[in-house]
């Protein structure tokens, strides 16, 4: 039941997205084609400014830990009512999408410079390769992904980072993204059919 409210309440907070509901998150390039997001840097120059990946993947680790923290403690000795516990998980889907989103931009942004010819950094490998476990962390944390699913993909994603080179790894971040949707949809119908019985 709690998985079923989740994916309702991912549903709610995706469909509110202009980004989303006109361009699915994909295709016609950064932003669904909107233009949307913060300006990228090319590879090489940081995908988060001048703070790091690791400072962009802490803010977002940090807005998720806040609705946590909200969620135990608007517990205070009662328990939520369920259109309370749905509004939480709703705008908790909410941040996680936001979050997504630009991460999205971003990678697909490397991605395309990267296939255009850019100079990519000398620990490019690394960086993409842990800027694809922060995408996946994210989506299994938000989702609440069960521990044999998030160990099947967490094998089939994150190979040996010198299996792939820095293009395949930030086409690879690229993909993720294309899965998660398809992930994301699977568990929409698979709700509405529970819905529906």
């Amino acid at each position: 039941m709690r998985k079923a409210i989740l994916i309702a309440a991912l549903v709610a907070a995706t469909a509110s997205m202009p980004a989303f509901a006109q361009g699915r998150g994909g295709g016609g390039g950064p932003g669904g084609g909107m233009g949307a997001g913060p300006p990228m840097s090319p590879p090489g120059q940081g995908t988060f400014g001048d703070r790091g990946a690791s400072a962009g993947a802490r803010d977002i680790a940090g807005q998720r830990g806040e609705f946590g923290r909200d969620f135990g403690s608007r517990q205070g000795g009662e328990r939520l009512s369920g259109p309370e516990r749905a509004e939480l998980q709703r705008q908790q889907a909410l941040v996680y999408q936001q979050n997504a989103q630009v991460r999205r931009e971003q990678a697909q942004q490397y991605a395309t410079a990267a296939r255009n010819g850019a100079p990519l950094p000398a620990n490019a490998s690394r960086t993409q390769r842990n800027e694809l476990k922060a995408d996946m962390e994210a989506w299994r944390s938000t989702f609440r992904v069960g521990r044999d699913e998030w160990h099947d993909l967490r094998d089939q994603w994150l190979v040996d980072r010198d299996s792939l080179t820095p293009e395949q790894w930030a086409q690879r971040r690229v993909d993720w993204f294309i899965y998660r949707d398809a992930w994301i949809a699977r568990q929409q119908q698979w709700a509405q059919a529970r819905a529906d019985d």
